[in-house]
């Protein structure tokens, strides 16, 4: 277990833009102690590489400058996503009453643009000059808030026409600490997003308003909202899923699809804020410990891909970088950044795997119409196994998850155990039944691991078929003995990634 810990963390001081040199290549630990031979290193991509991507990375609380964007974007040259999450921070836009100073915020932007990045503004919080306070300080307090709040509105729509498409409003109303004076209050978010996208869409003619933004899915506030008429509002319902295991939302993603779908079957859903702490005693959510770079970087790893598998467009991590003094003037740190900010900026475990990730799963990237089934690796596997299966005589592990996907890079088969993430590799194999009814499987299948980037070769592969005279064609191809860990693995085509 040391010298895996030791490899991960020598991948976070390699150059951005580097692989490993051959005679470096682990041989060992990747997939977790697997004999499987190494053949490569994932290939990294640019941001400016990659045309589409279903992934995002938080940049927030730089309207409470946190942090300093002009220190963190260079790294960003080399994160292969696409999204990211800006704050607008009416207060320090506008810090003197009724003059707007944007260099910050037009630096932010154009930063990340200039890099590839789709940035996206989450419009919220107050303005202590009209009321009590600003993070988490709504306008509807008085009539004066409200049109300095309008008026605030309609010069950033205006400024970041043609730049700035996606307007998320407000974040996580669903929370007293975001959402003051009085207790939260469902009628009153919609009120506020009445009064408030008209007049974006007004002046951004082409704008897509993101709206609800709840913490967590809470069923009873999300009805309310819709119940008000949030969806005849908004394009977007955005939800950020804090949890220690990120496959526990997967049913109640798809039932906020179906509820949301009842009151307006166009709005798409995203997964718009979420993370894990690389160290304890982190400030926001804590979820349960141990807290370690790895977990971080397997948790995350996880999050994106099942919210891949539930064909969420996009599906973003919360943050770029660790937090010092959060909340401000506390003295304490939220861990959950990619990056460390001190004793100087410095890659994590995570930040490696998003940029492998990344550069294995962009474009436009969905879920594919296939079956996969999983079988212990103890035991031997072959036709028989694939006739109960088939026939439905033998059960499917309950405990791994899969997931096959279209991108960009061809097709890809993800995997992993749902087990709680641990910091030690897990160990453990399992056989893989695809039956593909879109395809015809995969071809010269090659093993990915996105947490250390490394590329194996997967010589024990079969394909099965019925040859009766009714069924002739291809049923099931078959990948024995398998490393299952507990995080995602992922089979692609050896020409898409060598």
């Amino acid at each position: 277990m040391e010298n895996r810990r030791t490899f991960l963390k020598a991948l976070t001081v390699l150059p951005l833009t580097a692989s490993l040199p051959k005679e470096q290549l682990p041989r060992a630990n990747p997939a977790g102690g697997t004999s499987l031979k190494v053949i490569g290193q994932v290939r990294l991509k640019k941001p400016t590489e990659i045309k589409q991507s279903p992934f995002g990375i938080g940049c927030e609380t730089l309207d409470r400058a946190l942090w300093d964007p002009k220190e963190v974007y260079p790294w960003m040259d080399n994160l292969p996503v696409k999204w990211a999450r800006l704050q607008t921070g009416w207060t320090r836009v506008e810090s003197q009453k009724g003059t707007y100073d944007w260099q910050w915020l037009d630096e932010s932007v154009d930063g990340l643009i200039e890099r590839g990045f789709q940035p996206f503004f989450n419009v919220g919080y107050g303005n202590t000059h009209y009321t009590e306070g600003d993070m988490g300080y709504h306008p509807l307090v008085s009539e004066e808030a409200m049109q300095a709040w309008k008026k605030f509105v309609v010069a950033l729509a205006t400024r970041y026409r043609g730049k700035i498409k996606y307007f998320e409003i407000w974040n996580e109303p669903n929370l007293g600490g975001f959402w003051k004076p009085g207790k939260i209050d469902p009628k009153k978010y919609v009120q506020l997003v009445r009064e408030t996208a008209p007049l974006i869409r007004q002046h951004c003619p082409d704008a897509v308003i993101v709206g609800g933004v709840v913490s967590r899915l809470p069923f009873t506030f999300i009805k309310a909202l819709f119940e008000e008429g949030l969806g005849k509002e908004i394009d977007i319902f955005s939800f950020h899923p804090y949890t220690t295991i990120p496959e526990s939302y997967t049913e109640r993603i798809v039932a906020l699809r179906r509820l949301v779908h009842q009151y307006n079957p166009a709005i798409q859903i995203w997964q718009g804020e979420n993370g894990f702490a690389s160290e304890p005693n982190s400030t926001g959510f804590p979820g349960e410990g141990p807290w370690t770079e790895n977990i971080q970087a397997k948790i995350m790893l996880r999050r994106l891909l099942i919210d891949c598998s539930l064909d969420l467009p996009m599906t973003l991590w919360f943050l770029i970088v660790d937090l010092h003094d959060y909340p401000k003037g506390s003295g304490k740190v939220n861990y959950k950044g990619i990056l460390r900010t001190k004793p100087e900026i410095a890659p994590k475990v995570a930040f490696k795997a998003l940029q492998n990730l990344g550069s294995l799963v962009h474009g436009e990237v969905r879920t594919t119409n296939t079956l996969v089934h999983a079988l212990e690796g103890t035991q031997p596997v072959g036709e028989a196994q694939y006739n109960e299966l088939g026939n439905g005589l033998k059960p499917s592990l309950t405990n791994v998850q899969t997931t096959t996907l279209s991108t960009a890079s061809g097709p890809v088969l993800a995997y992993w155990s749902t087990e709680k993430a641990a910091d030690a590799p897990l160990n453990r194999r399992v056989h893989l039944f695809l039956w593909d009814w879109e395809g015809s499987g995969f071809r010269e299948p090659v093993l990915v691991d996105p947490l250390t980037g490394s590329i194996l070769e997967l010589p024990d592969h079969e394909r099965f078929y019925d040859n009766d005279k009714y069924r002739i064609s291809q049923e099931a191809q078959l990948f024995r003995q398998v490393p299952l860990q507990d995080y995602p693995l992922l089979i692609m085509e050896k020409s898409q990634v060598l």
